[in-house]
């Protein structure tokens, strides 16, 4: 395959799918190609889903495509990818972009692509000193609770929410592990940079969804659970959440004391205006632990640091083709998985590898 008119294409699988059917020569889409007199590849990496593996992945694919540029370098370089496949793919494109200019004449085709967006997320100064001492204080009330055992609803509950904290807890340590390497000054930096999906540009990126995808829902909940976390953030770093939160329980306990109806009471209004902002803790650390189904593993990790969200879209300019709903009574199979077998699909990518090789 030499001269200005060939065509290099790589297939990138998606999560879960190191071997995936579609990205073996004999498929109808690696098969198409071919006809065509495209070349074809294919790389593989872990598809664990974490931002570890999307990360080194795309390490290894701008290896891959280094050396498919090097082997033809009057081709036109497309990378088909499928899933969190085309996040890799995208930031692949991008590093080859940084490392060799438009040189790269690289062309990405995700399909049922998650975006991943980023944005930097900071908790620092006092709202940081209170989560961090209601975080202790709830550890160490649930830990104490448990060991003297629940008494009531309250204990469980008090429990309960210091379980789900220490396993969110151990999902941040988990992160941590994965991403030692890149621990150390600028680390927030890099982290945010290899999640949040590199800005499109006309003609390099084309985007093909199909409505009625099943991971739709996981991308809506990706969706959610970034403006949920953005929230959050907002909240646990203003004054007067905290001021009313902590503030009125106490007020309350001064006055029980006042008019005489202190005891029992008044222990109960001190034990909320503790208790309170230890469950706001628990509440917002699930919200982010829930990036863990969407983002991977090491969501909950990354969420420390920036605010994460799936979209339908890179940020920048794509071409998009949106389909009809791909599931019918007489096809089998997930709709998610059907696109790179769906002919419509396969006809379009034909024609606009055609098109750029005459360009």
């Amino acid at each position: 395959m030499t001269g200005d008119r060939a065509s290099v294409i790589t297939l990138v699988h998606g999560t879960f799918a190191r071997d995936a059917p579609w990205t073996r020569p004999d498929s109808a889409l690696s098969t198409s190609l071919q006809r065509a007199g495209c070349h074809v590849t294919r790389f593989a990496w872990s598809g664990r889903n974490s931002h570890r593996a999307r990360s080194d992945a795309a390490e290894g694919l701008t290896e891959h495509l280094q050396r498919q540029l090097t082997e033809h370098p009057l081709a036109r370089h497309w990378v088909i990818a499928h899933s969190h496949g085309g996040n890799v793919a995208l930031h692949a494109a991008d590093q080859l972009r940084t490392e060799r200019g438009r040189a790269a004449r690289v062309t990405t085709v995700a399909l049922a692509t998650p975006f991943l967006h980023a944005r930097p997320r900071s908790i620092t100064g006092w709202p940081l000193f209170i989560i961090v001492l209601f975080s202790v204080l709830l550890l160490g009330s649930a830990s104490a609770t448990a060991v003297t055992g629940p008494h009531s609803s309250a204990d469980a509950v008090l429990v309960i929410g210091g379980g789900v904290f220490a396993a969110i807890l151990a999902l941040c340590a988990v992160g941590a592990v994965l991403h030692r390497r890149s621990l150390g000054p600028g680390w927030r930096s890099r982290l945010i940079g290899a999640i949040h999906a590199p800005a499109a540009r006309p003609g390099e990126t084309v985007v093909i969804r199909a409505a009625g995808d099943e991971a739709s829902g996981l991308l809506a909940a990706g969706q959610f659970v970034g403006w949920l976390s953005a929230a959050a953030t907002r909240l646990l770093t203003n004054l007067w959440f905290w001021t009313i939160l902590i503030g009125l329980p106490q007020l309350a306990f001064v006055v029980a004391g006042f008019v005489g109806h202190g005891g029992q009471l008044a222990f109960d209004l001190l034990v909320y205006g503790f208790a309170a902002p230890g469950l706001v803790v628990v509440a917002v650390a699930a919200a982010m632990a829930g990036s863990a189904v969407v983002f991977g593993i090491d969501g909950p990790f990354a969420g420390l640091v920036a605010s994460c969200s799936a979209e339908a879209a890179p940020p920048g300019t794509a071409t998009l083709l949106q389909l009809e709903p791909r599931a019918t009574p007489t096809r089998k199979g997930f709709a998610h998985s059907s696109l790179y077998n769906d002919d419509q699909v396969i006809r379009y990518i034909l024609s606009a590898v055609r098109t750029s090789s005459h360009s």
